[in-house]
């Protein structure tokens, strides 16, 4: 599998993000992250090839590759552009999966070719690779209880309920994304953008 991830084109690349290290990990700046691991568990892909400021996995079956960058969020940028470069990656075959404070717990939404609405980690992801035209899931992490409390909200991590709570919106998410590995774009979209956990 190997000696093919090294040479191979991967059909579609899906990119959580997040921060590393143990000290953010339930955070929900971290939902991309994650939902990759939920992800990559679903399809039985493990994420442990370091490469290119990320920390990436492949599966053969799906033809997809999972990628975390180890660059924190707001330099997301520097792996996705890195490893895009590195596999031939056309953007408009990326889902980029990120926490969103505008959107309710319980909520994703997905679009394509969108402007960052000022998340951080797209902005870099934008200003490196030179385009917009990708595909991206927003999960919801609600808003912060006090008006301009963003960051210690963002760094705040999940109670066990909303952790639980995601548990089911990740399931459902990853049919979604599995539609779209399929060449169901479409069809994903709509399912996506249908969920509604709570």
């Amino acid at each position: 599998m190997f000696g093919l991830y090294k040479k191979h084109t991967p059909k579609s690349i899906v990119i959580g993000l997040g921060n590393p290290g143990n000290k953010y990990l339930y955070t929900r700046h971290n939902a991309g992250f994650l939902f990759l691991s939920a992800f990559a568990d679903k399809i039985h892909c493990e994420i442990k090839k370091k490469q290119a400021n990320a920390v990436t996995g492949y599966s053969e079956e799906y033809d997809v590759m999972l990628v975390k960058p180890l660059t924190y969020m707001n330099m997301s940028g520097v792996a996705v552009h890195a490893l895009i470069k590195k596999y031939n990656i056309n953007p408009q075959d990326m889902i980029v999966v990120h926490d969103d404070i505008d959107i309710p717990i319980g909520r994703v939404k997905f679009h394509y070719n969108r402007s960052s609405a000022g998340h951080k980690g797209i902005e870099s992801i934008i200003q490196h690779i030179g385009t917009k035209e990708f595909y991206r899931i927003r999960i919801g992490i609600g808003k912060p209880v006090i008006t301009g409390q963003t960051v210690e909200h963002v760094l705040s991590e999940f109670s066990p309920n909303e952790l639980r709570l995601l548990e089911s919106l990740f399931d459902k998410l990853s049919e979604g994304i599995q539609m779209f590995i399929k060449d169901e774009r479409q069809k994903a979209m709509e399912f996506v953008n249908r969920i509604r956990i709570v």
